[in-house]
Formats: C-alpha cells, structure tokens, sequence
C-alpha cells in the first residue's frame, strides 16, 4: 500500500473524496471504491490516529438494546458483529462477558433472563456457533465467573459473548488496504484546511501535507466528510448561517490499560457514585476486558468543552480510578497502575434543560443536499467501531444518488472479506522486529515513529514502551530513521515526541507533529 502525494491527489477530479481515515471514513472510503467510484481517503493524522484508537476493542451484537426494545438496531448490532467476525477472523475473536445480578428488581436474575430470551429470539438466524445464547449463571458459577468483582449481594451473572477486536491498529488498516485495493488513492498525514465552493455547492477540499508542507486543492463531486469532532469545523463554513446547530456536542472518553487478572471473560461492574449533574454516571456499567494479558477497562465520559480536539486531559484518570475502585475494591488501582490511556471525543447529546450531556447512541449522517439546500458534502459521525461499515454504506448511497449512479443495492457484493493485515510484533525480543519496522514503513505507509510505535504495534499500549521500554523505543526510532532518511535531530524530535505523549497519558492522535523538523 502507497501514499499517494498531496501533489498528486489534485492532478484529476474524484467522484468522492473523504476526509477523516478513522474506522467510519476508512469503510465509506473502502465501499465507494468497491462500487467503482473514483475515490481519495485523507487523514490529518495518522489512521484511526484520534477517536477510532480510543477503543474498549468490543464489537457489540446489540442486547443492550433488548432494555428500550429498539430491535431494529439490536438486529443490525447482531448482524455486523457477525460481518467483522467473518471479514476479520485473525482480529475479531468472541469473549464471554458476565455482568452481576443482584436483588428481585431490574438488577436480578428473572429480569435479565427475560431479557436474554428477547434478545435469543431476537437474533435467531445472525447468531453463529461463535456467539451463543445469552443466559444466566447461578450460585457458584456466578460467583466464579466474576471473580474477586463478585458483590456480596450476588444472586447471579449474566452471561453473553460479543466480539473482541485483538488489535484495532491492524483492523483499521485492513480497512484502509481494502480500500487501496480496490482503488482508492490514500495519504495520511494530509489536511483538509478547507471545503471548496462553487455556489450552492462544495466541489472538494484543500489539503496541507502536514509532514512537508505541500498544497493541492482536490475537486470531487461529493465530499464525503468524516473526520469526527473536526467535522464541523469543515462542514460549517459551506453551510447556510445557523445550519452548524445540527452537529452534536462532545464527551470526552477514556478507556485505560493496567495490569489486574480477573480471569478469561470480561466482566462488568457498577459504578457506585452518585449521578453527576452534567454526565449521568451513576450506576454506569464499566467493563473490565482482558487483553493481551493486560486488563482494558471503560469507558469513562466526562463532558468536552470545545467541539475538536485536543481531546485529552490526564485529570480524567485519578477521578475514574476512584470510580473503579468503588465499584470492586479488589482492583485497588492507582495512578501508578496505569500502563496506557486511550482519549477520544464521541458525539454526545446536550440537553439545556436538564444542563446534562449524554453520549449519542446512533451516528449522526446528514445530506447537506437535503438538510440545508447545498449539494455536494455529506457529513458521517459515528458512535461505534461495531456499525461503521453499515453506516458508511448508507453515506456513500447518499453520494452515488448526487452524482447520478443511483442508490446501488448489490450489498453481497459489497461486503468481501478485509485483506489480512498480519499480525503486530507482540514480543520486543522478537528478532525479526527490525523487520517488521520495515514493513510498516515500506508497505503501511508509517511516516512518523507515532506511526510505528504506536498504532503499527501494540508496544505502547500494552506498556513496553513506558520508562522501562526507552530501548525498545529507541531500536524502533533506529530502523524508521534510516527507512525514512531522518536526519540525527529529527530522529530525536521523534523520540522525544513519543516519549512525551506516553509519559503524559495524554491522547495519541500525532505527538509533536509541530515540533518536527521539515
């Protein structure tokens, strides 16, 4: 897979051009060169370098939403759970989950079980061997299941299975290869600064190759704009005065990594603090997910100022260890205990009212065409990695019905397996590491060792690349310098960005991408 120059992305006219390769951009990008349209796919950063890197890397099949009834989305979670374990075996796997039951009411056993059997019906003909029947677990198996967060109140477990992504660096990047693959001129590190407009119309984009300054202004029939928080900021300026109010308001997310056992399934526990004023998240359920023989635990919400990023805040961390701790004092975690943290805004709702903030439980796609009367731009924000490929279809419907080639309905045919990535280095001692530094930057198109330390391998999130991993860190930032032609400072302003960012917890869209040298 090759990076396409800036330059070059202007040399000719797309059909779609979208801007943002987090997992919902890269799968529109993906489906629109799959129906043969002449597409781009830009990233300011890196792919799923932002939001899409903050992730509990669960794929849901849906029961949360046997509660409000909502079978239309239960059916369509089950069924794209079912697509990412097909298109993805080597990276989606299924993990049991147990929750606890507790006390007669909405909490206990016969009301889960009730559940369980809505959502069993519910999902007859999607479920695979893979993903059995939701049930409950009772007396010693509940306890066992749940290990040490098992609460003295403990009538039973509810137990179902989702999918578990291994590593959603590689799953992302299989999306942007399927993608070239079937067409689609790609670069990262390339921004869109602005929307073009012709009249009623937006006719494409400026782009700044962040890493060597370079322009191009890309015409396209439709953008297709899919770059999450920074969506509006694009959008807003080809839109008529007040058609901005639209977009969602943020909640800033956290999911970190430590160092806890509690078994093979995944296990989740109530919060016991109180509701907050401004995000409800009293009695929020957060999961405790295994991996990699680390423990991921989400997600944390808080509300977000401001409408992109920076996303992060490292003040997050204190206040959802203590929330945890609460929860299961077994845990016992602190500061110290925190191997990683993922940051990433996700849309949420403001009700002005109530003065509350609640994070969106379905993507917002609009048709500017439709909505406001300007043709050409069509806005995709997403809410989860699980619906991606089915949102971006129904994106790039809209498009291919602006420029003429109809709502196409060969869905089979759009949905082919993802190339296979391969597999990450998992071992630092690995002796073909120097190797696989390479390939990332020879065929995955890794531009900056953020690229290759971070989203190319799971070093850093698994915490080999913290105070104890600066070898492994400067080993890696060796072969990329001499991959890329990095001269002695630059390699060092690289190193010295990746180590700020790890040692900072804070988010880990592109670090110090200003502070290197041209």
């Amino acid at each position: 897979m090759k990076r396409t120059a800036v330059p070059d992305l202007g040399a000719e006219p797309y059909d779609v051009l979208v801007i943002g390769a987090g997992i919902y951009g890269a799968m529109a990008a993906r489906d629109a060169a799959l129906r043969g349209l002449k597409t781009a796919l830009i990233e300011r950063a890196d792919f799923g370098g932002e939001t899409s890197h903050n992730s509990l890397k669960i794929m849901h099949g849906g029961i949360r939403y046997v509660q409000n009834l909502d079978f239309a989305r239960l059916r369509a979670s089950a069924r794209e759970r079912a697509w990412w374990h097909f298109a993805a075996p080597a990276l989606v796997r299924p993990l049991t989950f147990a929750i606890p039951l507790t006390g007669f009411g909405a909490k206990g056993p016969e009301a889960f079980a009730a559940a369980a059997a809505i959502y069993n019906a519910a999902t007859l003909g999607i479920r695979t061997s893979d993903y059995p029947a939701a049930r409950v677990l009772r007396g010693a198996e509940a306890r066992d299941i749940l290990g040490p967060c098992a609460p003295d109140t403990l009538r039973g477990a509810g137990v179902w299975r989702d999918g578990q992504v291994l590593d959603t660096g590689r799953l992302l990047l299989a999306t942007v290869m399927a993608a070239a693959e079937a067409g689609a001129h790609v670069a990262n590190h390339a921004e869109a600064t602005r929307l073009t407009v012709s009249g009623a119309s937006v006719n494409g984009a400026e782009v700044r190759d962040v890493l060597d300054g370079s322009t191009a202004r890309i015409a396209a029939r439709v953008t297709l704009v899919c770059a999450g928080s920074a969506t509006e900021r694009l959008v807003s300026p080809a839109l008529p005065e007040g058609a901005a109010a639209g977009f969602p308001a943020y909640a800033r997310a956290t999911n970190i990594v430590v160092r806890r056992d509690v078994g093979s399934a995944a296990i989740g526990i109530v919060s016991r603090s109180p509701a907050d004023a401004v995000v409800d998240r009293g009695g929020r359920m957060y999961f405790l997910t295994p991996w990699q023989d680390r423990l991921i635990i989400g997600t944390h919400e808080t509300p977000h100022p401001g409408k992109d990023l920076p996303a992060s805040d490292p003040g997050d961390i204190p206040e959802f260890l203590a929330e945890l701790n609460l929860a299961c004092p077994a845990l016992d975690l602190s500061p110290e205990d925190v191997l990683y943290a993922y940051q990433g805004l996700i849309p949420a709702d403001l009700d002005d009212a109530r003065g509350s903030t609640r994070r969106q439980t379905r993507g917002t796609m609009v048709d500017h065409s439709d909505a406001h009367g300007v043709r050409g731009v069509i806005s995709a924000l997403g809410v989860k990695y699980t619906t991606a490929r089915l949102v971006a279809e129904r994106a790039v419907d809209r498009a291919a019905a602006q420029i003429g080639r109809g709502e196409t309905t060969d869905y089979p045919a759009r949905t082919p397996p993802l190339p296979d990535p391969g597999r990450a280095p998992a071992d630092p001692a690995d002796p073909r590491l120097p190797e696989q530094v390479r390939r990332a930057v020879t065929e995955e198109m890794a531009l900056t060792l953020a690229d290759v330390a971070i989203r190319r391998t799971t070093f850093a999130e698994t915490g080999r690349l913290g105070s104890a991993g600066a070898g492994l860190l400067h080993a890696i930032a060796l072969v990329a310098a001499k991959e890329l032609n990095w001269s002695e400072e630059r390699r060092r302003a690289e190193v010295a960005a990746v180590s700020a960012t790890l040692d900072g917890l804070s988010h880990l869209g592109d670090p110090g991408a200003a502070q290197r040298p041209a």
